[in-house]
């Protein structure tokens, strides 16, 4: 068939105007990319070893929820290598940004070990009572690795204490027949030491991935509408049922005046659903309030209580 230049000319206009009414394709996935850099040990004790367990165990406790996916360390790592950065060059924001886009990560993890330390206190009469303490804080800056710009941070403390007590025979007049033990009873030895750290750490970790979730609220979207009731993309082991969203348009674009740089887009709030129903992969909710028209696409927020 041979098209002339008006048949031509209609089906360049169709086409172009077929690329303004394409539906605009909504992630599946609320889950937030993230990677985490090993941590530094800036406590001042050169002896504390623990960084590589403590990054282990916030990638685990990260894990954990499935509002986070964790880049693989190995992967991310090979990817420093390959493209020669250094981890302290991540600092820049166009390193950082560079670091997003190989890595595929939304969000980057950069923390400190900021104290370190054990101690052990005793007291004597006829048996001896001592106390072995150690004490482990972290702390960490969040980088969005789309503009390079730090969006918040957290501290994790932990503390581990265990209590002992030794009986001196020679406090009583009795022989020590010990060897050349003065006591009958446990000193504290290096491994010890070491286990009270990693308890103290996991402490820490703990106590600051709860901080990391109040700073990564639960985020899905509206897949399904049909009058006040409505479908989200977030089910099981995620929320529970009586669970309260806040819904949000997409606004403008927001660009930083200076810089030029678009930092994020205007958030919309529009209502409110409570979730009734849970299944494997998504959940049923109502509509319990709306300012705007609440419609398929928007984003939904878990409102904190």
């Amino acid at each position: 068939m041979v098209l002339t230049c008006r048949n031509t000319h209609i089906l360049l206009i169709f086409l172009l105007a077929s690329l303004f009414i394409v539906p605009t394709m909504v992630s599946a996935s609320p889950r937030k990319d993230i990677a985490v850099l090993p941590f530094k040990n800036v406590s001042g004790n050169s002896g504390c070893k623990i960084g590589n367990a403590v990054t282990e165990m916030l990638i685990t406790e990260l894990a954990k929820n499935k509002n986070f996916r964790i880049v693989e360390r190995h992967r991310m790592e090979d990817i420093l290598k390959e493209s020669k950065f250094q981890m302290s060059g991540l600092s820049d924001t166009n390193n950082a940004i560079k670091f997003g886009k190989l890595t595929g990560a939304k969000y980057l993890i950069a923390g400190n070990i900021t104290l370190c330390s054990s101690e052990e206190s005793q007291s004597s009469f006829i048996i001896d009572f001592g106390k072995k303490k150690a004490s482990v804080e972290l702390v960490i800056r969040i980088i969005d690795l789309e503009t390079g710009i730090a969006i918040g941070g957290a501290e994790g403390k932990g503390d581990s204490d265990r209590s002992s007590t030794s009986f001196t025979p020679s406090s009583v007049g009795l022989p020590n027949i010990f060897d050349s033990s003065k006591s009958v009873g446990t000193a504290t030895t290096k491994a010890e030491k070491g286990d009270l750290l990693i308890e103290a750490a996991s402490k820490a970790v703990i106590d600051m991935g709860e901080k990391i979730k109040t700073i990564f609220p639960l985020e899905g979207y509206i897949i399904k509408k049909d009058g006040e009731k409505v479908i989200i993309d977030i089910g099981k082991n995620m929320i529970a049922e009586g669970s309260l969203f806040e819904v949000y348009q997409t606004g403008e674009a927001l660009i930083h005046p200076v810089t030029k740089k678009k930092i994020g887009h205007e958030k919309i709030k529009t209502g409110e659903i409570i979730i009734d129903k849970i299944q494997e992969e998504f959940s049923y909710g109502k509509i319990t309030s709306s300012t705007n028209e609440i419609a398929v696409g928007n984003t939904i927020v878990l409102k904190k209580d």
